[in-house]
């Protein structure tokens, strides 16, 4: 489909909508928008667009290491013009991101701007996708459709929250072994050196590369991951609490409590009783 008809049919009839001040990389039921020029005497309006927009603002900085903020607005939801120089604006065709959504939940909100976490490997998909489009190789059609429907679901799991203690996984082969090991065997007793000997090298090497390139410790990833397995057990009422405490690697209802609250910000009984199904 043509560029511009592509353009139309994600953005809309957005009367100050200038699309020489932006970089525009679209496909027909996906787009990416960057800022290029800021028009500083450009008023802000009220606009709909008929696709979903997700706004990535990094000026509003997350507090989590690789983490930023973004801001989902539905279709046809009247909305400020996002005047953010650094930003990128995602459309997403509405029928397609509704039917990929309905894969994880049943019943679709109506988005008013509501803001989400999500980790820096969607970020990279997203630049991933912009230069695969800027250089127009052979088949890009192809892996443009495949890494916009990869970013829609990363997007869709951000929004749940499902992603919102994913780190993003290193480049570093020996590093991102670690991390694997991490994720399935959490609940086990595990020590920096068992880590460090999974990339064969010393436990100081393995601790200054992994804070280095991850941005916490081998031991606070290791509680991260604990504390979110442990608030996906928390949200059944059935599960106890000293049962959660021990199949998550805490060892004890103590330290998980001191640990919980620490991360989270309140107590793990606390927690269930804002979150429980």
């Amino acid at each position: 489909m043509d560029k511009k008809i592509s353009l139309k049919k994600l953005v809309g009839e957005v009367t100050d909508f200038d699309s020489a001040t932006y970089d525009c990389y679209v496909r027909e039921k996906f787009g990416v928008i960057i800022p290029i020029f800021q028009n500083v005497d450009q008023k802000v309006t009220r606009h709909t667009h008929p696709s979903y927009e997700i706004v990535i603002n990094f000026e509003k900085a997350s507090d989590k290491p690789k983490h930023y903020w973004a801001e989902i607005t539905s279709p046809n939801v009247e909305h400020d013009k996002n005047q953010c120089m650094h930003c990128y604006s995602i459309f997403i065709e509405k029928k397609y991101f509704e039917c990929r959504f309905g894969l994880y939940e049943p019943q679709i909100p109506v988005f008013e701007g509501r803001t989400f976490e999500f980790c820096s490997d969607i970020l990279q998909a997203l630049n991933t996708f912009v230069f695969e489009y800027s250089k127009s190789m052979i088949n890009s059609d192809i892996t443009l459709d495949a890494q916009a429907e990869i970013i829609t679901h990363w997007l869709i799991r951000s929004v749940f929250g499902e992603t919102l203690d994913m780190r993003a996984v290193s480049s570093d082969y020996s590093l991102a072994r670690a991390q694997h090991y991490i994720e399935q065997h959490y609940m086990e007793n595990i020590t920096v050196e068992k880590l460090a000997n999974l990339g064969y090298m010393s436990k100081t090497t393995f601790n200054r590369k992994f804070k280095n390139e991850i941005g916490i410790t081998p031991i606070e990833y290791l509680i991260e991951v604990r504390i979110k397995m442990a608030k996906l057990m928390l949200k059944r009422k059935a599960n106890q609490m000293t049962d959660i405490a021990m199949r998550c690697g805490f060892g004890s209802g103590a330290y998980f409590s001191s640990c919980f609250q620490k991360y989270v910000g309140i107590t793990p009984s606390e927690y269930r009783d804002k979150y429980a199904d």
